[in-house]
């Protein structure tokens, strides 16, 4: 048992030494990403920056586009905006994407010109532009993969915009400024292990976060364990004292106690994210079920609607989205006040869709199953709004099957928004409760961010009475 005693200890302490600083970092840049996240282009900015279509100058339609790429069959997702200041339409095909200018049917090639007339759209006080041509860096990680290459544009103005723009499409896709930029490389930089190098490889980045969150999660409970053994509740030591430790030593053991097991449910769920030994993440609806959803892909009549027309109808129009729901076509518009829906039959604008409808396109995911609809107007469980936006009314489509899954259909705009099955409720509650603390009764704002907060100040203080420890360790040993 004393052998198994000094074992422990010497486990706590050498990995103390090795990765404390790593864990006061991680608490550190939780409460960064509390309030400033990783760079991406809002929706919100995007109905800012973009300019109205012009149904006169859409001499093509996506059917022309389409042959213009040379590309067989027929896209996968259809988008037309403007681009330097000429509509384009925009194809995802095999997760390609192609562009085809609108007003001349020539497939859209990127230029110095319209890179930075892109970029002028979200640096409009800039005196001059720096543009370069990279594959990834620091702040283009995440939903830009299709847009590569990308033209990476310093902007010289007040708020030291860099912004990326597409390679294929001419479209601005991020925007980051100097002081997002500088929170990033303490929080989500930090807390992620973000960097360039090793971020690239994504195989390696994982192994990284998920060997060192695991040698982080033997750290605590080592500690866990070993402060239990010290503390007497009844046979107290000299003085009456229920620590045997002073100075740094006894608030080491102290916070550890009040901080341990919140610590390990952190340091444990955190380990999870990166998906140890096949453990289920949460990844969405697949792309089955969403072409199950809409009934099939895109068709040739579809590509052949005539968008001016539409346009017309409905001007101030800054991008149209095609979108099949249940077989039938409708076209997603966004306009400076949000998003709309359209029937593309009609042409008449589609408040919300019928439950009735949504019911049967949901069937086609798991044909055959019995399935439950709930017609939701606040959040569940698996669906609400925390740290992200969350649509409502929503209609949650429930199947009757051994992973038990739900779909959340959003009525406005007849797509699919959240998915949960068995596997991935135990992500839900393992990783976001217990790392985010993402529980119903506590994600009222202000009270989530003051607990939030004080728990990771709290942590922060255990790693720095363990780095004090460490330190003269080390001191010692030299």
């Amino acid at each position: 048992m004393a052998s198994i005693k000094r074992q422990l200890h010497l486990l706590h302490r050498w990995f103390g030494i090795g990765i404390g600083l790593l864990v006061l970092l991680w608490f550190g840049s939780g409460i960064v990403m509390i309030y400033v996240p990783y760079p991406e282009l809002t929706e919100q900015e995007r109905m800012a920056w973009l300019t109205p279509l012009e149904p006169a100058r859409v001499a093509f339609d996506a059917a022309d586009a389409w042959r213009a790429t040379g590309i067989g069959g027929l896209p996968d997702a259809v988008r037309l905006n403007t681009v330097a200041g000429r509509p384009a339409w925009h194809f995802q095909h095999q997760g390609t994407l192609y562009s085809v200018w609108a007003d001349s049917g020539m497939p859209l090639e990127v230029t110095g010109e319209i890179v930075n007339a892109s970029a002028l759209a979200a640096a409009p006080g800039a005196r001059w532009f720096d543009a370069d041509l990279i594959e990834l860096d620091q702040w283009s990680f995440g939903r830009v993969g299709a847009h590569r290459p990308l033209y990476r544009v310093t902007a010289d103005d007040a708020a030291g915009s860099i912004l990326y723009v597409s390679g294929r499409s001419g479209e601005l896709v991020r925007d980051t400024t100097r002081t997002e930029r500088a929170w990033n490389w303490v929080g989500a930089v930090l807390h992620w292990v973000y960097l360039t190098p090793l971020r690239k490889h994504g195989d390696a980045w994982r192994q990284v976060v998920m060997w060192t969150s695991g040698a982080a999660l033997l750290l605590v409970m080592s500690g866990m364990v070993l402060g239990l053994q010290r503390l007497r509740l009844r046979r107290r030591y000299a003085g009456g004292r229920r620590s045997p430790y002073t100075g740094w030593q006894g608030w080491h053991h102290w916070l550890g106690l009040v901080m341990g097991t919140l610590a390990i449910g952190w340091l444990f769920s955190g380990w999870l994210s990166v998906g140890p030994f096949g453990f289920p993440s949460a990844p969405g609806p697949s792309a089955q079920d969403r072409i199950a959803f809409a009934g099939g892909a895109l068709a040739p009549n579809d590509l052949a609607l005539d968008a001016a027309s539409v346009l017309r109808r409905h001007p101030g129009v800054l991008e149209l989205e095609w979108r099949r729901i249940d077989g039938a076509l409708y076209l997603s518009t966004l306009g400076r006040a949000g998003r709309g829906l359209v029937d593309a039959r009609s042409g008449a604008p589609v408040e919300l869709l019928p439950a009735a409808a949504l019911a049967h396109a949901a069937q086609a995911l798991r044909p055959g199953a019995v399935l439950q609809t709930t017609m939701l107007h606040a959040a569940d469980d698996y669906y609400y709004g925390h740290k992200r936006q969350a649509v409502f009314p929503v209609l949650r489509a429930r199947f009757e099957l051994p992973d038990a899954p739900s779909f959340y259909i959003d009525p406005r705009q007849g797509q699919l928004v959240g998915h949960v099955d068995r596997a991935s409720r135990w992500n839900r509650w393992l990783f976001n409760g217990l790392h985010q603390f993402d529980f119903s009764f506590l994600r009222a704002r202000p009270l989530w961010d003051v607990l939030v907060i004080t728990l990771c100040v709290l942590g922060a203080l255990l790693a720095v009475s363990g780095l004090v420890l460490a330190w003269r360790r080390l001191q010692r040993m030299l």
